[in-house]
């Protein structure tokens, strides 16, 4: 029963830290540095074989981890370190650069109607945001998603 208990609260725990990664919100150093020694005392308990990894196999039964393995493992090693489940300091790219980088599958830098296909609110509104008419989105004319005309 108390050991059902630690699991959960394990579990828990750990969802909640991952979850909401500080890098979200301005954080004092202090707190920081709590949220990072909470997080390497919960890695600790889960690496039940103390090699500093947590291999596929230690994260069951955590539903966060589980999900989200293979985001957080980065580098494609098939596994985890204390590093990988650090906040990130990573500011998002911008909107339209994210978008440009999705649809543009033959990397010219620009959208066609072709690539816009996949993406139906981008192909719902390419008429709009194509401002010169040329028939494809530039980056420039991607900027526009950013405002509130283009938010829907």
């Amino acid at each position: 029963m108390r050991r059902d208990r630690s699991r959960f609260l394990l579990a828990a725990g750990a969802s909640l830290l991952l979850a909401f990664p500080l890098g979200l919100q301005a954080q004092t150093p202090q707190e920081l540095k709590a949220y990072e020694r909470r997080l390497q005392q919960l890695f600790e308990q889960l690496d039940r074989d103390g090699n500093r990894r947590l291999e596929r196999q230690e994260v069951q039964g955590q539903p966060y981890l589980q999900r989200h393995f293979d985001r957080l493992d980065q580098n494609r090693r098939g596994y985890l370190t204390p590093a990988d489940l650090k906040p990130s300091n990573k500011v998002p790219p911008p909107r339209a650069e994210r978008v440009l980088r999705k649809a543009d599958q033959n990397g010219d830098g620009r959208i066609d109607q072709q690539e816009a296909q996949g993406y139906p609110w981008l192909r719902k509104h390419f008429q709009t945001i194509d401002q010169n008419g040329n028939g494809s989105l530039d980056r420039g004319e991607l900027n526009t998603l950013s405002k509130p005309a283009h938010a829907n």
